[in-house]
């Protein structure tokens, strides 16, 4: 260090932290869950639609539903284009993941069993590679209570945790795989995971989904394979008929499904933390960069705005839409970490990994 830098240390103060880096971890975090109850308070006392949460919510459900149908009633009756069909209707579905989501937190019809099965019947029908809302319940309500934990089988189930590779990514993609690979560690790392259970929570929708799902890929895959190799083979022509209705109800339903689910399943396990999560603040990320802008059309901005649901858990999903411009601000100064894309090279853990040559 030279005679110039010892100087400038001597008469350059050093700088007085700021009142809010003083706090401690348990004080930023009531300071975050303020902010968003303060906006969110303003919001609904400006915006009095906000106060009719069940019609909002019933409203959104079945008008995605009804717009899904059209949609695909608009591609069968070729006034649109394929590509039209599976945005929008990719787009609808998300609307319904998230209706599923809000009313596992009773946000809708509370009090009204009925309405909630109506719900949960509506979202499921409409977005099948899932497995039931009700069994989704279960392991959501155990997501808060041990996110970053061995037993958060939410998570887990979708990739959180894995070493980044192709295993992982397949993972993310499709369930059967994720099952292959992490059900065995599931039933060791976690009391309440059953194998049977989930897959007598799948039926019927989500059988019914990976059936023309996998029919649709391998119809095509013969098909096309024929094709390239100048059509040596010939097959029923019962095949052809299956392959067009499948090749229809994909573009409709199972295109737009698969794109909704991997885009938040993509999101979701590269944005909560993993392993070494001591508190809610280590919990998440918000991911917000701009080229992330593709999987958030598709999964309703999920990854700038779930931190925001870690903190405060009974808010809609449009709500949380709308303070999140507000709240950001305040969760960066707070500690929230931001596009932290470094840990999904360690696994999801929250701290680098320490080298045993260290």
């Amino acid at each position: 260090m030279n005679t110039l830098t010892l100087a400038k240390k001597e008469i350059l103060p050093k700088r007085k932290p700021k009142k809010w880096e003083t706090l401690e971890l348990r004080e930023k975090n009531i300071k975050i869950m303020r902010w968003i109850r303060f906006r969110d308070r303003n919001l609904r006392k400006k915006f009095s639609i906000l106060k009719h949460q069940d019609f909002l919510g019933t409203s959104i459900t079945f008008g995605s539903a009804a717009m899904m149908i059209f949609t695909a009633g608009l591609y069968i009756a070729n006034v649109i284009p394929a590509w039209a069909a599976i945005v929008s209707n990719a787009i609808f579905a998300s609307f319904l993941h998230e209706i599923e989501h809000d009313t596992i937190h009773n946000l809708y019809f509370k009090d009204n069993e009925r309405m909630q099965n109506l719900i949960f019947w509506t979202v499921w029908i409409f977005r099948g590679n899932t497995v039931s809302p009700w069994y989704r319940r279960m392991i959501h309500t155990l997501h808060h209570k041990v996110s970053g934990n061995k037993d958060d089988i939410e998570e887990r189930l979708i990739g959180n945790g894995m070493e980044a590779g192709l295993f992982r990514f397949f993972a993310m993609i499709d369930g059967n795989i994720s099952a292959i690979l992490n059900f065995r560690k599931l039933v060791k790392d976690a009391p309440k995971f059953k194998r049977k259970e989930i897959v007598r929570e799948s039926w019927p929708w989500l059988v019914v989904y990976y059936s023309l799902w996998y029919q649709f890929l391998g119809l095509n895959l013969l098909h096309y394979g024929n094709q390239f190799l100048g059509f040596p083979f010939s097959f029923p022509e019962f095949l052809e008929s299956a392959r067009s209705f499948l090749n229809t109800a994909a573009v409709v339903y199972m295109i737009p499904n698969w794109i909704r689910q991997s885009s938040i399943q993509i999101v979701s396990s590269n944005m909560h933390y993993y392993g070494d999560v001591k508190n809610i603040n280590q919990q998440t990320q918000v991911l917000n960069v701009w080229f992330l802008a593709p999987l958030h059309l598709f999964c309703f901005n999920f990854g700038s705005t779930h931190g925001i649901h870690h903190f405060v858990v009974n808010q809609p999903f449009y709500l949380r839409q709308m303070v999140a411009p507000f709240v950001h601000p305040a969760m960066k100064r707070y500690g929230i970490r931001f596009n932290d894309f470094e840990s999904m090279l360690r696994a999801n853990r929250y701290f680098p990994v320490k080298s045993e040559f260290a």
